[in-house]
């Protein structure tokens, strides 16, 4: 099919000269291309053939006007309506990329503009997009045209040898590599040996390697975004529960504050208020995806510091709520570990029994709850099994026995995944971290319900209302209010999304791998699948499918390099050969299913080999 450009301009027969020669006459000789330009002057109405007048709002220089510029493109247009852009140093920049989305277009029209610019109506009511060279100014559109037109043909199939187009600068992200011609040595200067040896493959890596030294050297702008592409492509990260990548979006609102609000927002002068004023917008943000007011938020740096702050804070808070502390068997070390340290400190401290799925065994917790009971903290989603916990009942029950007894859930592994309300669960605080929703690390919140007494951890200039001293992070605040707000406003889709990936995985498992366990149930949360291969180390499986580019974990990150075994599964009732062969497989809406479908047949390939091995053994 010929590919079809008309350029609307005061000045064809400029246009028409730059392409009577070379590689794009020959295109539209062999009918691959028609080119047409076309006088804009020719469609004036007054006597005079003007195409400009003096704008409205007065100042030097000319705009074309609207009614020989419309009049052109209704009538070049004839029939089908073409994809129109126009030259302007207000359009988007121009690059090989856009070059590739607009050869597709079938028929395509580029509006030359002129003097200072054109009638703001024509952009309105006919222009599909503004395309821009660089940021420089020429004395008309022509030029740019001319380069747009020239670097579209050439991308036409048929108009390049074969593969040539794909091979240039700009094509991908890496420049050219060095080209040589007939003779290899010209006074003394030699062409690389490779060249003459006739080993193409060994050419091929030459030509990359060089390709990827240049642009170091060049466009390190390129070569930067060149290796993170390069490393997500031999990346399938499935450790998400651990920590995720940080969102793009995130890291360029943190670089927006941290350059335009570096005011502290505890000082009174104006850049301390508007870092306040951001402050206080992220504390809404935040507030509102859990159903919560924004006085019941408290930033701090991470979950581990709100699950200490929540249980510490509250008891010596209110030292006559009681002595006794429940938890449940399967908490993230930092409860389980705050809370030995609070039975060091004069505390009774009771671990509440889990069934084989790893939920509360709901008859132990009424049991367990007495006059003396001050806290009961139970996480909302297990971070190495995805068990969702009824926090909601939970915290009925433990009201029902005494109104005052405080409820605390680490929400860490739910937030941002699946619903969570403060109000509906029944908590009295709950804790999130950032960095587990591709927010930034070295940030977290705590939320308190209004009217519960909390002492702090950290005293000092007393920020956050004086329970948690210290300068606000601001940039990381920001970056967690926007992944917040765009995390929980699609629930749905994402846990759909990774549902679909979760499957995929069990069902590639279950069937390569006849003896897996699959720890995880499928009503618990899809963001976390727990698997074990008995008879094997998890940590061996973990190494093993690291060297394919796979990434998995072996319990909770947090505690995985302890040589203890697992106390959630030990809870659950598994039997150690279980437990030591368990891996966890966290996702994230960032995953894809080819990811999915490569990391599980991978984890089933490397497993194979290593049950061969110890079968070899014996």
């Amino acid at each position: 099919m010929t590919k079809k450009i008309d350029i609307l301009t005061l000045f064809p027969n400029m246009v028409n000269a730059a392409f009577q020669e070379s590689i794009i006459a020959r295109a539209v000789s062999k009918g691959l291309l028609e080119l047409n330009c076309h006088q804009i002057r020719q469609y004036t109405t007054n006597k005079q053939g003007k195409v400009d007048d003096y704008p409205y709002s007065g100042g030097p220089g000319l705009v074309m006007a609207y009614q020989p510029i419309a009049d052109c493109i209704r009538s070049v247009s004839a029939g089908d309506k073409p994809y129109i852009i126009y030259v302007s140093p207000q359009g988007k920049p121009f690059n090989q990329k856009k070059a590739q989305e607009l050869v597709q277009k079938e028929n395509l029209m580029i509006l030359c503009g002129h003097y200072e610019g054109v009638d703001e109506r024509v952009l309105e009511e006919f222009i599909d997009e503004e395309v821009s060279l660089g940021d420089f100014v020429l004395t008309g559109g022509e030029i740019p045209a001319m380069a747009i037109a020239d670097c579209i043909a050439r991308l036409i199939p048929g108009v390049l040898a074969e593969g040539s187009a794909e091979k240039e600068s700009h094509s991908g992200l890496l420049l050219e590599y060095p080209q040589y011609t007939r003779p290899a040595e010209i006074e003394g200067k030699k062409i690389p040996e490779i060249l003459l040896s006739g080993k193409h493959d060994e050419i091929e890596k030459w030509q990359v390697k060089t390709a990827e030294e240049r642009t170091k050297r060049k466009r390190p702008d390129l070569y930067e975004i060149y290796e993170e592409q390069k490393l997500n492509s031999q990346t399938y990260y499935f450790d998400n529960s651990a920590t995720t990548r940080q969102d793009d979006g995130v890291t360029e609102e943190m670089c927006r504050t941290v350059k335009f609000l570096y005011g502290n927002p505890s000082s009174l002068h104006h850049m301390g208020l508007e870092a306040e004023r951001k402050l206080t917008s992220a504390r809404k943000i935040i507030a509102e995806t859990i159903g919560a007011s924004e006085k019941e938020i408290y930033f701090t740096a991470c979950a581990t510091e709100s699950n200490n702050w929540a249980l510490r804070g509250y008891l010596e808070a209110n030292p006559r709520a009681g002595k006794k502390v429940l938890i449940s068997s399967t908490e993230h070390p930092s409860v389980s570990e705050t809370a030995a340290f609070l039975s060091k400190n004069g505390y009774q401290v009771e671990l509440l029994t889990v069934d084989n799925k790893g939920i509360v065994d709901m008859d132990k917790l009424r049991s367990a709850l007495t006059p003396d009971t001050a806290i009961v903290s139970v996480m909302h989603v297990n971070s190495e099994t995805g068990t969702i916990q009824p926090i909601k009942e939970i915290s009925s029950i433990a009201k029902a026995v005494n109104p005052n007894i405080a409820v605390h859930s680490d929400c860490v592994q739910s937030y941002g995944k699946l619903p969570v309300s403060a109000k509906l669960m029944g908590v009295d605080m709950l804790s999130v971290s950032a960095h587990k929703i591709h927010g930034p690390r070295g940030v977290g919140f705590l939320y308190v319900k209004d009217g519960i007494r909390i002492a702090p951890l950290l005293c000092g200039g007393g920020q956050e209302k004086a329970l948690r001293s210290g300068t606000e992070n601001l940039p990381g605040i920001a970056g967690f209010a926007k992944i917040a707000k765009e995390a929980c406003g699609k629930l749905e889709e994402h846990n759909k999304h990774v549902k679909e990936l979760n499957k995929i995985f069990r069902e590639i498992i279950t069937e390569e791998i006849r003896s897996s366990n699959i720890i995880s149930n499928e009503e618990g949360c899809p963001y976390v699948l727990s698997v074990s291969f008995p008879g094997l180390r998890a940590e061996v499986i973990q190494h093993s499918v690291e060297q394919k580019g796979v990434y998995v974990s072996v319990g909770s990150a947090c505690s995985s390099h302890k040589k203890d075994r697992s106390p959630t599964l030990t809870a659950m009732g598994y039997n150690n050969n279980i437990i030591d062969g368990a891996i966890r497989i966290s996702f994230t809406y960032q995953n894809t299913k080819e990811q999915a479908d490569y990391a599980a047949r991978v984890i089933c390939a490397e497993v194979k080999k290593l049950y061969g091995r110890r079968k070899g053994r014996k």
